[in-house]
């Protein structure tokens, strides 16, 4: 069998990060507005099943970096606050 070959199987996981590469390239050409920003795009590529550093990495940052963007996303969820105080204080 093909994919018990050491030689072939160690070829899959580029090819893997490669067409995940070029899906995103190809997501962000039909769609640019949503791709704006580093966490949608890591979000789409850990999506199509990169792990979260193989991601982070794809789509231009670090992993810890990414990490503390979602924590302040989710941290953002929970709080239900969506403006800032200076926007509030004005009002």
């Amino acid at each position: 069998m093909a994919a018990d070959d050491p030689d072939f199987a160690s070829w899959l996981p580029v090819i893997g990060k490669s067409l995940a590469y070029l899906c995103m390239a190809d997501a962000i050409k039909h769609d640019p507005d949503r791709f704006k920003e580093t966490l949608p795009r890591v979000d789409f590529l850990e999506a199509l099943g990169l792990s979260h550093e193989d991601a982070s990495k794809a789509a231009g940052s670090t992993p810890g970096s990414v990490r503390v963007l979602k924590f302040n996303r989710d941290k953002k969820a929970k709080n239900g606050k969506k403006g800032s105080k200076k926007a509030r204080a004005s009002r």
